[in-house]
């Protein structure tokens, strides 16, 4: 049976400069990288065939690449300079050459980055398990869709609905989510996450995932407000973010762990638990990119 360990031989094939270091980040905490990798492996062979891996490692290397370029340019100019939200639309979201190898490295971040590894604990202890049995589940920006494939997977009693902007993106997680076994609890469309309707019920989620979203957005409070409009009472988020980290689709630029603390705080949510670790810096540079994951409830 195909394991987590088939994505590192395709780095070995077709990305061995970032080959060892993912190894060495998976090896180290092999049983949350597993929890995740094992079962995206299963889906990705079944929805894609043995290719999939290959090109997953082209476009992990591919985005890692255009990570440390943007780094670069933002210690050159000293803040982010993302390319006006209509480009990125059209350009990125909307583009299935950009949007497939992208969402293999969305995904493949969290068990290669030792920055994220404690977002992967943090999803899975302090949120998939404190989740009200038969939760309704909701994943704003849901991309690949693997964390709410993940969340049904960890937990069959639950529903999951995710919503993504980019066709292409919806494209992927329901390719995965045909093979997953979990297909008739797990649900994906396009839709605009910040356009939801405020007028509808409240507290109609137990669960809320915004992972990695905010800093993709012109101004995150708008965020904030429908995440606290469909919170209920019971239940939990999970938040994550990336601060000082200069991407191409990375528009508000977070300094400090306490501005999306504070955002969440004004819409009466409160922190229950964050962790915040840092990536590579460059020599000598200005900025630190860090990865931060809160879990949030109701005050």
């Amino acid at each position: 049976m195909t394991d987590g360990k088939a994505f590192l031989r395709g780095l070995d094939l077709k990305a061995r400069t970032f080959a060892p270091a993912a190894r060495a980040t998976v090896e180290a905490n092999d049983e949350l990288c597993s929890w995740l990798l094992d079962p995206l492996a299963r889906w990705a062979q079944a929805a894609y065939g043995d290719r999939a891996f290959e090109d997953a490692a082209k476009g992990y290397a591919h985005y890692c690449m255009g990570v440390w370029k943007s780094q670069q340019q933002y210690e050159k100019i000293g803040r982010y300079t993302p390319e006006a939200m209509q480009e990125l639309v059209s350009e990125v979201y909307e583009q299935e050459g950009y949007m497939v190898p992208y969402m293999w490295a969305a995904i493949l971040i969290y068990p290669f980055w030792p920055s994220m590894i404690n977002h992967i604990a943090l999803y899975r202890d302090e949120f998939l398990k404190a989740l009200p049995p038969d939760a309704r589940l909701l994943e704003l920006a849901s991309g690949h869709g693997v964390m709410g494939l993940l969340a049904a997977e960890t937990r069959p009693d639950i529903q999951v609905t995710g919503f993504d902007i980019s066709p292409p993106a919806v494209a992927v997680s329901n390719r995965l989510r045909g093979v997953s076994g979990n297909e008739h609890r797990v649900t994906f469309e396009v839709r605009n996450a910040l356009k939801l309707n405020l007028g509808e019920s409240r507290g109609t989620y137990q669960g809320i995932i915004a992972a990695m979203l905010a800093e993709h957005l012109e101004d995150p409070r708008p965020l904030f407000e429908v995440i606290a409009h469909h919170l209920a009472d019971d239940g939990f988020v999970f938040f994550s973010t990336a601060l000082e980290s200069a991407q191409r689709d990375h528009t508000f630029e977070f300094h400090h762990e306490s501005e999306p603390l504070k955002m969440a705080e004004e819409v009466g949510l409160r922190v229950t638990r964050l962790v915040c670790d840092s990536g590579s810096p460059l020599p000598g540079g200005r900025f630190l990119p860090r990865a931060l994951g809160m879990i949030l409830r109701r005050r």
